[in-house]
């Protein structure tokens, strides 16, 4: 079963050496710690081929608070990060490449590769409209309008769901789908959900998010927010972080996956589900009972849905076709 996965904090995590705690190793260190094609983290180039991919998003994080610390702009840091991912790519180009459209993804397949699609987590690295076009062509090919921190472009639900874009933000996601660059509502408010829906005029995605109905974390989107996006063409690709399958859970389990996958599914429809795992942007506690252990394990999830009931095809759309059509419409 083919794999896209919408969202992976993968290229930070290469910076961290595990022994060293309480640094912000991507601002600190010249080079990273692990390398793409093979680590112990949740995803490296081995993974992603047992894991079948077609595509993976790897996210170029940018916390603000730490770029404040350090000294740098959020633009900077994304300059650095950017570069690193090259960097990363052009050591396996016989295994990987970065791609900007559908032609590319279908050549890098013909050629037996793996694909990179390049995003940004914190949409508060563009200061100037202007910027979105420097990042278009650098690759970026979606971002997360906010992380965790109030910002110019609007307000996470981490900290007011009431609360929504500012008039940057509307002005920042009418040139995304200008340009071709797909907005991604995961970490942002209930209101600014809501606000990038009342302008949109391609379908959007939640790249990371899982529903409130089964989890009550505040990163979790509510049915209403879920079946809009639905309406309007948009995906929310399910995660595995335990915190937002289950309330009060550290483990990852193939059964609280499939229940927020079957909560979306009979409230929105299969059209709107796709896969957004947020591997390796979180911590693992040492005892934690965990099923779903990285990007390998997802053909299981496949096997478990056909035993839940779920057709081939239905699997196809939520494992890539759905992140496909998604894709199509909003590139140019």
């Amino acid at each position: 079963m083919k794999l896209i996965d919408l969202h992976a904090d993968t290229l930070t995590a290469l910076y961290y050496d595990p022994t060293v705690s309480g640094i912000a190793q991507e601002f600190v260190n010249t080079n990273t710690h692990h390398r793409l094609d093979n680590n112990s983290l949740q995803i490296d180039l081995n993974k992603l081929r047992q894991a079948d991919s077609l595509a993976q998003f790897f996210v170029l994080w940018l916390n603000l608070k730490k770029c404040e610390e350090h000294n740098i702009t959020a633009w900077q840091l994304f300059i650095k990060q950017y570069n690193e991912l090259i960097n990363q790519l052009n050591l396996h180009t016989d295994k990987i490449s970065l791609v900007t459209n559908l032609i590319e993804l279908e050549h890098n397949q013909q050629q037996n590769k793996l694909s990179a699609f390049a995003c940004v987590e914190e949409g508060a690295f563009i200061t100037e409209i202007s910027q979105l076009k420097t990042a278009y062509d650098l690759g970026i090919r979606y971002i997360t309008l906010v992380w965790n921190y109030e910002t110019h472009i609007g307000t996470p639900s981490a900290i007011d769901q009431s609360i929504g874009l500012k008039k940057f933000g509307f002005e920042m996601v009418e040139q995304m789908q200008n340009l071709g660059i797909m907005v991604d509502v995961s970490h942002l408010s209930d209101q600014g959900v809501s606000d990038v829906l009342s302008i949109s005029r391609k379908p959007i995605i939640a790249s990371h998010s899982n529903a409130r109905a089964l989890c009550k974390h505040t990163r979790n989107l509510p049915d209403a927010l879920i079946k809009n996006i639905a309406t309007h063409d948009g995906i929310i690709g399910v995660n595995c972080v335990p915190h937002f399958l289950k309330d009060n859970n550290i483990d990852i389990k193939y059964e609280y996956l499939i229940q927020h996958i079957k909560h979306i599914y009979n409230l929105a429809g299969i059209d709107s589900l796709a896969i957004g795992n947020d591997f390796d942007g979180f911590r693992i506690k040492p005892e934690a009972q965990n099923e779903i252990k990285g990007i390998a394990d997802l053909p299981l999830l496949a096997t478990k849905l056909i035993q839940e009931g779920f057709s081939q095809s239905q699997i196809e759309k939520i494992f890539y076709k759905n992140a496909l059509r998604v894709i199509k419409h909003n590139f140019n």
